[in-house]
């Protein structure tokens, strides 16, 4: 384990179990967070693989597990992009403390929790972001010495790229630009820079993997906005050979309570099973999916009565192996009005007397990338089925 404390050294434990503890207890107050499972408190070199859907996740998965299995000398690793060390990261994701994080970096304190960064965009990135990694190397170099036309055009006039980091252009910064729409040398000097980080990241985490670690892992890189998950990549087919398969199969119930609810149970892996048809068969089914799927095959009013049936029926349908939400096995009626009330607050859903009719408003605060969470809830629970049906 002598790699392991080199990365987590005696005098950095109280600053991470402070900041273990402040996550936890912050994530689980903003969110509904439930659990089932865990990992073995005794194990060797372990990947913790997770699907993935919202930002939340990383933090919560990590200091859930670091609590539970008494991970007191050994941070529980986690991949991260590298954009969280950089500056704004914070401010763009929660936006009431942008006044003091805008324009700092906290890789300080995500390290403390155990994250280690890795480079996972590799053809687009934030504006602020090539910025920040062009000046460090060259200075302020005018935008139109750096980026092409198409770029230019969305820059709204903006002179150099200091103008990037500047707080009044701080949203501006935050939208995209692919690594071609750079001038050479910039596209290229971009381009092998991210490749030799890249490199860099998995080495370092595989010797992690190597010395005894425990990752955390989202193979998929990106959440997608469908619901639908994404491809297995990454460095998931370099780790894997090396360490104990282990899920965090997760689902979120957007439908019910005013607090985003996160499900989730921890699992070990098959060896001769595909792992992402495992993570969907693993992950607990909610309200809202069944709800959801019965809607999106519809049209017209319904009633509380109606919907609730139709949960029922589905859940009666289910195969044997997937786990339900066990208050909603409890209480379905009250779940379901539970779940109606919510959408009807969020405007997917109107009273039409005493019944109900879906809206054409769709989206979720929670989840900006989604534009229909009907369809969105819709696919991850054919997945969940197709996963079911995929594993012995």
């Amino acid at each position: 384990m002598d790699e392991l404390g080199a990365a987590a050294p005696l005098w950095l434990q109280p600053l991470r179990w402070a900041a273990v503890l402040a996550t936890y207890g912050w994530y689980h107050s903003a969110y509904r967070v439930r659990r089932w499972g865990t990992l073995p408190r005794r194990r060797g070199p372990t990947l913790l693989v997770a699907n993935h859907q919202h930002d939340v996740e990383a933090t919560v998965v990590v200091s859930a597990m670091s609590l539970s299995t008494f991970s007191w000398r050994y941070p529980i690793f986690s991949a991260a992009g590298r954009r969280m060390w950089e500056p704004g990261f914070l401010a763009d994701r929660v936006p009431w403390l942008s006044f003091a994080t805008r324009g700092l970096t906290y890789g300080w304190l995500f390290e403390a929790l155990g994250l280690e960064p890795v480079e996972n965009e590799l053809h687009t990135r934030p504006f602020a972001s090539l910025a920040y990694s062009l000046s460090q190397a060259h200075g302020a170099l005018p935008l139109r010495d750096v980026f092409r036309e198409s770029a230019l055009a969305r820059l709204h006039g903006l002179a150099s790229l200091a103008d990037l980091g500047k707080p009044r252009h701080f949203a501006l910064g935050r939208t995209r630009a692919t690594l071609s729409e750079l001038h050479e040398p910039y596209r290229s000097e971009a381009l092998a820079a991210t490749r030799r980080q890249l490199d860099a990241d998995i080495a370092h985490i595989a010797q992690l993997v190597r010395s005894g670690a425990t990752i955390y892992l989202t193979p998929e890189g990106h959440y997608s906005g469908d619901g639908r998950m994404r491809r297995m990549r990454g460095m998931l087919a370099e780790l894997e050979p090396l360490a104990d398969i282990w899920m965090a199969a997760i689902s979120y119930d957007p439908f019910v309570g005013r607090r985003l609810s996160m499900l989730w149970r921890v699992a070990p892996a098959a060896k001769d099973v595909a792992l992402e048809a495992q993570i969907k068969a693993s992950r607990p089914v909610t309200t809202s999916a069944l709800l959801a799927t019965w809607l999106h095959a519809r049209s017209g009013a319904f009633s509380a009565e109606q919907a609730r049936d139709a949960v029922r029926a589905q859940i009666a349908a289910l195969p044997d192996r997937l786990f339900v939400d066990p208050e909603l096995r409890r209480r379905p009626e009250h779940i379901v009005r539970s779940a109606l009330a919510n959408m009807q607050r969020l405007g997917i859903v109107q009273a039409e007397g005493r019944d109900f009719a879906l809206t054409q408003r769709r989206a979720h605060p929670q989840f900006p990338q989604t534009s229909d969470m009907i369809a969105h809830q819709t696919n991850f629970h054919e997945e969940t089925l197709e996963g079911a049906r995929s594993v012995p």
